[in-house]
This record gives C-alpha cells, sequence and structure tokens, in this order.
C-alpha cells in the first residue's frame, strides 16, 4: 500500500470528518479513501462496458423498434395502451 501525506485545510478537515462519522469509518485515512473510491466509482462509471456494449449491438439486430414523429405521438401510444 502506498502512503501519501495529504495537507488539507480546515473546511476539508471537517468535511473528511463528517464523512467518517456519518459512514462509521474507524478513522480519516480511510474515510479519505472511502472518498476517493466512490469518486472514481462515479467518473468510471460513465464508461460504457464491453458487455454492455455487446448487448446493445444484438438488441440492435434482434430487437423490432419503432419510430415517432413526435414525443407527443410517443406519450399517445404509452398512454392507450
Amino acid at each position: 500500500m502506498t502512503q501519501v501525506t495529504v495537507t488539507l485545510d480546515k473546511e476539508l478537515d471537517k468535511v473528511v470528518g463528517i464523512i467518517k462519522s456519518a459512514y462509521g469509518i474507524s478513522s480519516k485515512d480511510k474515510a479519505i479513501q472511502y472518498i476517493i473510491r466512490d469518486k472514481a466509482d462515479e467518473m468510471l462509471e460513465r464508461e460504457l462496458k464491453p458487455e454492455f456494449i455487446e448487448e446493445m449491438k444484438n438488441l440492435q439486430q434482434t430487437a423490432k423498434f419503432k419510430s415517432y414523429k413526435s414525443m407527443d405521438e410517443f406519450w399517445e401510444e404509452i398512454e392507450n395502451d
């Protein structure tokens, strides 16, 4: 495991303390790790996973799709079903 020295201003230190308390985390370093993991998950989720892309390609080839001229037409059909 890599060790890093981090300097936080009072406001950020307070935020780390709040997250530590809110989630029952035992130490500030673990709270910082939690924050980093949470942000990393958020950033990495934006990329489409290869399995999802493959599934969408298969769906595009096998599924039947219908085009609509407007959203009103779409909602009309949904509401009448």
